[in-house]
């Protein structure tokens, strides 16, 4: 789950998305994930945790924890019914993890990062309340991971589709087997075994039609609407819902658990290999010298 955007933002550069990414990658923004509740017509609330950490929703040690706090609000009311994950970034759900944040990191300040970005993924998965991902914009590396932490992605295909996809492979980083577990639980083997060892970002419709995306949109708007009308004609009982959800997640939360601690070695030789550094050093040059050009 990192340098979600050396590939498509600085080898290929074809596509408008990776052009307005280069612009966008350098600059900082404040660290903010606020949870809003609202109430729901059959009882209990609804919680939103919206990212806002412009300009992509990049992860770094400050943002992560902005998250995970937002989860603590979310964990500490007992009512919540439901769990929306959201941005307020236009253009992007998020980019993944922010480039500054691994390049020349150490192996404590790596392991830091790693293992909060895995502790988020992992509460939001067990959070047993139905959960949905509304990804308006761009969801690459550890922003797709984040979205498939939710129960369902709600996705918006605008007229310049944006991506979504576990790129990882494609900058030199193996997908954890966690992560292709989960992603082919959701997909199917076929899928999983063609997509990811190429490092493929997809179009909203590709991930819709493997199931990736659960469903499509013309607009914001439409979305939101879509996702309101879906929690409110929700009543079933609070505890039989969740004690289904806990039940139909236990088997993956236990795998999960027992290979939390195994894959951080091999990431972080992953990481701290020259090849890779050399990588996101020439990224970060070559937007550093393209944030100088006049525009």
């Amino acid at each position: 789950m990192t340098l979600v955007l050396v590939r498509r933002a600085f080898v290929a550069c074809r596509s408008h998305a990776c052009d307005m990414l280069q612009h966008r990658l350098m600059s900082a923004g404040p660290k903010l994930a606020p949870v809003a509740f609202t109430a729901l017509d059959g009882g209990g609330q609804l919680a939103k945790i919206t990212m806002n950490y412009p300009p992509a929703n990049l992860f770094d040690s400050s943002s992560l924890q902005a998250l995970g706090a937002a989860m603590d609000a979310v964990e500490a009311t007992s009512d919540v019914r439901g769990l929306v994950l959201q941005s307020d970034v236009r253009g992007f759900f998020s980019a993944g993890f922010s480039l500054p944040a691994l390049y020349n990191v150490d192996r404590a300040g790596f392991e830091r990062l790693w293992v909060t970005g895995k502790h988020v993924f992992r509460r939001i998965y067990a959070l047993p309340v139905p959960s949905i991902a509304a990804i308006d914009g761009h969801a690459l590396g550890l922003g797709c991971v984040m979205a498939m932490a939710c129960q369902r992605r709600f996705m918006v295909a605008s007229e310049r589709p944006p991506l979504i996809g576990l790129n990882e492979v494609a900058v030199g980083m193996p997908v954890p087997e966690w992560l292709a577990t989960r992603f082919r639980d959701l997909t199917s083997t076929r899928d999983a075994e063609l997509i990811l060892p190429r490092g493929s970002s997809l179009s909203p419709t590709q991930a819709h039609k493997i199931g990736l995306v659960d469903s499509l949109y013309a607009s914001r708007s439409e979305m939101d609407d879509a996702i309101h009308s879906d929690f409110n004609s929700c009543r079933v009982s609070a505890r039989a819902q969740q004690e289904t959800i806990r039940g139909l997640r236990r088997q993956f939360l236990d795998y999960f658990d027992t290979c939390f601690d195994q894959d951080t070695e091999l990431f972080w030789q992953a990481i701290s290999s020259h090849e890779t550094q050399t990588a996101i050093g020439n990224a970060l040059a070559q937007l550093k010298a393209k944030s100088r050009k006049p525009n």
